[in-house]
C-alpha cells in the first residue's frame, strides 16, 4: 500500500490542504486494520517521510516534534499515528486561517458595491501553474537564505489561499515584485528564472486592475519592464 497519485498533485497545489487530507487518508486505512502489520508501517512511515521533507524544503511549517522511531513494529507505529494525528491538527488550524482571509476578501468585495479585481478562468489556470511551478523553483534553490525562502513560500501560500475569479485586494502579487527585487540582488543571473516567473504573475494583475480602473485593454505597467522611451527636450 501506498500514497495516490491524487495526493501527492494536491501537495503541489496547495501543501497545506494536502498534508491535511494525506493525514485524513492514513488515519482512516490504519483505522480499519486489527493489528499493526507491514503495510500499515509502510503507509504511515511514507506519509511522515513525505511530511518531513516538505518540512525540510520549507513548504510547510509546523510545532510537531519528529516521530521516535525506536522500539518495536508496534511502538513505531503508534509514534507514526500520533505524529500523524498531531500534523493534521495544525494543518486544519493553518487551513482556517487562510479560508479565513480568502472569505474576508470576498465579503470586502460586497461590502464595497461589487467594486473588484476579476481574472478569467484562463488567468486563474495560468496563474495557479505559475504559483506551483514557482514552489518547486523557490524550493529546489540552494542559493537563497532560508528566511528569504521561507517568506517568498509563505507569499505563494498567502496568494494562493485568497486567489478567487475576483478578489478585493491585489497586493500579495505586487509585494512578490519586492520579494524578486530582492532575489535578483542577492543571487544575480541565477534568480533570472524565479524572477521571470514573478513578473509573470504580477502582469495577471497589473491586467486586471487596468480593466478594474479602464484603462485601456492595451495598457502596459511600466514597472513590468514595459518602459517607453520619455520625450526628448527641445
Amino acid at each position: 500500500m501506498s500514497l495516490p497519485d491524487r495526493f501527492i498533485q494536491a501537495v503541489r497545489d496547495n501543501p497545506v490542504d494536502g498534508v491535511s487530507a494525506i493525514c485524513e487518508y492514513v488515519l482512516d486505512e490504519v483505522d480499519n486494520i486489527p493489528d499493526w502489520t507491514q503495510e500499515a508501517h509502510g503507509l504511515l512511515l511514507e506519509a511522515a517521510a513525505l511530511i518531513l521533507s516538505l518540512e525540510e524544503q520549507a513548504l510547510i511549517s509546523h510545532m510537531v516534534a519528529p516521530p521516535d522511531l525506536d522500539g518495536n513494529m508496534g511502538a513505531i507505529c503508534n509514534q507514526l499515528r500520533k505524529f500523524l494525528g498531531d500534523v493534521q491538527g495544525e494543518m486544519v488550524g493553518q487551513s482556517s486561517v487562510q479560508k479565513l482571509e480568502s472569505l474576508k476578501g470576498r465579503f470586502a468585495i460586497t461590502l464595497a458595491n461589487g467594486f473588484g479585481y476579476e481574472f478569467t478562468d484562463g488567468d486563474l489556470k495560468r496563474i495557479q501553474q505559475l504559483i506551483n511551478q514557482l514552489r518547486e523553483m523557490v524550493s529546489a534553490n540552494t542559493e537563497l537564505d532560508p528566511g528569504h525562502k521561507q517568506r517568498l513560500l509563505k507569499r505563494l501560500e498567502k496568494l494562493q489561499a485568497e486567489l478567487h475569479k475576483k478578489m478585493s485586494d491585489i497586493t500579495v502579487f505586487y509585494t512578490l515584485m519586492g520579494d524578486a527585487g530582492v532575489a535578483l540582488g542577492k543571487l544575480g543571473e541565477g534568480a533570472k528564472p524565479i524572477v521571470e516567473v514573478i513578473k509573470e504573475l504580477a502582469g495577471f494583475a497589473w491586467k486586471s486592475q487596468a480593466r478594474a480602473e479602464q484603462l485601456g485593454s492595451d495598457a502596459e505597467n511600466p514597472m513590468l519592464g514595459h518602459e517607453s522611451e520619455p520625450p526628448k527636450l527641445d
